[in-house]
């Protein structure tokens, strides 16, 4: 034996007299030996307790190396991963500690720089070495602690949105290696409802894929969630599926969209604006988004009953009380008014400027960056077709709130909307 192995022996035989939840612990005490030669020596010795009969250590060892392989193709020091497994595992502890969820996500803004792909990389190796590894009981309360961090994070308005799926999703499936159907099926329908929210956001992967795979997942759900059993959950969980066939690439149009009106229906049959006003008005709208894309019935009398949904919604979500609903109901009435066919089309896009104006007085660039540059790429398509003013100025003014948009819309980070507004621009230019 050389000297320079004897190092990764003894960490090797650390590792192995130790419990797998305590591995990511050993490799951050010895940041200066997690490197491609332990990556190598783990291999080796894997290799030769496997052609010795012993399985189950063989097995650990070859599939830390390959865990760790992977996350050495991130390019990220040891010393630097340590720090993210640090500030994770704290922010996790806050989670468990249930501190309001305004001051975790002042937490991640502090530490943004350690919260990005390597991130979710960490988690993922984590979690899922530690719920198999722990007690029953220890793994039901990290199964717990992912979920919550994973519906905090699902909807954090601000970082990178992609990842940040990316870490919910990584964060769901390890907590259903703990909630099975056949011991604890409510539980594992609501976490099959909260990865079919994330994959129908999904902006790595295939759009129409991920799609795919939230209704599945929907689906899985509602074999659980029945309105007889849980209507309350069955009402929320008909309302995101009705999102995810609003969205839905595969099959016929017309269908999927009068699917999801279906379901937003089947949703508004418990959820009254008596009992459950909040939910009432979020489905109204979900209807106020959809009714100007149906292809079923006269598209005019469709958009009125559009801006009727939105209108009745804005009873609920008023700007004092819900100023982040109440801007995402302007932006609605924004697309609705930009659409309309009744009315004079020169008001209607005047209207329509207006409400996008409104939602920007609440989703700031800092706070909401996605729905800042969806809205600045909505004021772009206003301002095309705008009557009112100079035609050349106006086509200056939806140049410029496009290239504004694209400041978050990056080719990298989102493609399929960095395109359209490319081709957008094209077309201006070419008007």
């Amino acid at each position: 034996m050389s000297k320079l192995e004897r190092p990764y022996l003894k960490l090797i035989d650390l590792l192995l007299n130790n419990p797998r939840e305590q591995e990511i612990n050993i490799l951050n005490a010895h940041p200066e030996l997690v490197n491609q030669d332990l990556i190598s020596c783990l291999m080796a010795v894997g290799e030769k307790l496997r052609r010795s009969g012993e399985i189950t250590p063989a097995e650990r060892l070859i599939n830390l190396a390959s865990k760790l392989l992977q996350l050495e193709k991130s390019n990220t020091s040891s010393n630097q991963r340590k720090q993210y497994f640090e500030f994770l595992m704290n922010l996790l502890q806050q989670v468990s500690n249930r501190l309001p969820p305004a001051q975790i996500y002042a937490l991640i803004r502090e530490n943004q720089a350690k919260f990005d792909k390597n991130t979710t990389k960490i988690l993922k190796y984590w979690a899922n070495e530690t719920i198999i590894s722990v007690e029953p009981a220890q793994g039901k309360a990290v199964a717990n602690d992912l979920i919550n961090f994973g519906n905090l994070i699902s909807v954090y308005p601000a970082g990178d949105k992609s990842n940040n799926i990316e870490l919910a999703i990584v964060s769901y499936q390890a907590a259903l290696k703990v909630y099975q159907p056949t011991t604890f099926p409510k539980d594992w329908a609501m976490i099959q409802s909260n990865l079919g929210n994330v994959y129908r956001d999904r902006i790595l992967g295939n759009r129409r894929e991920n799609i795919e795979q939230a209704i599945t997942t929907y689906q899985l759900a509602l074999e659980v969630i029945t309105k007889e059993k849980y209507p309350y959950v069955w009402g929320n969980t008909q309302r995101n599926i009705g999102i995810a066939y609003s969205y839905r690439e595969h099959g016929d149009k017309e269908k999927n969209i009068e699917q999801a009106i279906l379901c937003y229906k089947r949703s508004l049959s418990v959820h009254t604006v008596e009992d459950h006003p909040q939910d009432w008005a979020s489905t109204h709208n979900n209807l106020g988004d959809i009714y100007p894309n149906r292809l079923v019935g006269d598209k005019a009398e469709n958009i009125e009953t559009a801006i009727d949904h939105l209108e009745q919604a804005l009873t609920i979500f008023t700007l004092v009380k819900n100023p982040n609903r109440w801007a995402m109901l302007q932006n609605n009435l924004g697309n609705a008014f930009q659409s309309r066919i009744n009315g004079d089309k020169d008001s209607n896009i005047e209207r329509s400027i207006s409400h996008y104006e409104n939602a920007l007085s609440i989703h700031t660039l800092e706070k909401f960056p996605y729905n800042w540059a969806m809205l600045n790429n909505n004021l772009g398509g206003a301002y095309r077709h705008r009557v009112k003013g100079d035609a050349a100025e106006n086509k200056q003014r939806a140049i410029a709130f496009l290239n504004k948009a694209l400041l978050v819309y990056t080719k990298e980070r989102f493609p399929r909307q960095w395109s359209e507004i490319q081709r957008n621009i094209q077309n201006i230019n070419q008007g």
